[in-house]
C-alpha cells in the first residue's frame, strides 16, 4: 500500500487521526511519519503523536497497518454490547420453545442493557 500523505513511497506505519469522535488510519511511510514527529515536537504534542500512531523515532516495536486503538472505555461497552447480543439470541430461543415468562423477563433485561449501550454512544458519538 502506497502512503496515503505523499502517495509515494510504500507504507509501513499507521498514523490515527481523532476526527469528529471517530479514529481514521491513515497508512504512511517512516519518511512521512518523521516529518510529522517534527511537526508535533514543533507544536509540544509528542506525548499526543505517540499515543496516535505507537511510534516515534528510536522504537524497536512497530504497529502494523490495520492495528486499531480502542479508547479506554471501549472494552465495558464491547461487553455489554456481546451481553445484549447473548441475550437477544436466548430471548429467541425462549420464544421458539414458547417459554413466555423466561422471553419476557430477557425482553426487559434487554431494554435495560439497550438504554446503557445506545445512551452512551449517543453520549461519545462512537462505536
Amino acid at each position: 500500500m502506497k502512503c496515503q500523505y505523499c502517495k509515494k513511497n510504500e507504507a509501513d506505519k499507521v498514523f490515527y487521526v481523532n476526527w469528529m469522535g471517530g479514529i481514521y488510519q491513515i497508512a504512511m511511510c517512516e519518511e512521512c511519519m518523521k516529518k510529522m514527529w517534527q511537526k508535533a515536537g514543533a507544536a509540544g504534542q509528542e506525548d499526543t503523536f505517540k499515543k496516535y500512531t505507537g511510534w516515534w523515532p528510536g522504537k524497536l516495536e512497530e504497529r502494523k497497518p490495520g492495528e486499531r486503538l480502542f479508547p479506554e472505555d471501549a472494552g465495558d461497552l464491547l461487553k455489554r454490547k456481546r451481553q445484549l447480543s447473548a441475550l437477544q439470541n436466548r430471548l429467541h430461543e425462549a420464544a421458539e420453545a414458547e417459554n413466555y415468562e423466561e422471553a419476557a423477563r430477557l425482553r426487559d433485561d434487554i431494554a435495560v442493557i439497550e438504554k446503557e449501550v445506545y445512551s452512551h454512544e449517543n453520549c461519545t458519538g462512537s462505536v
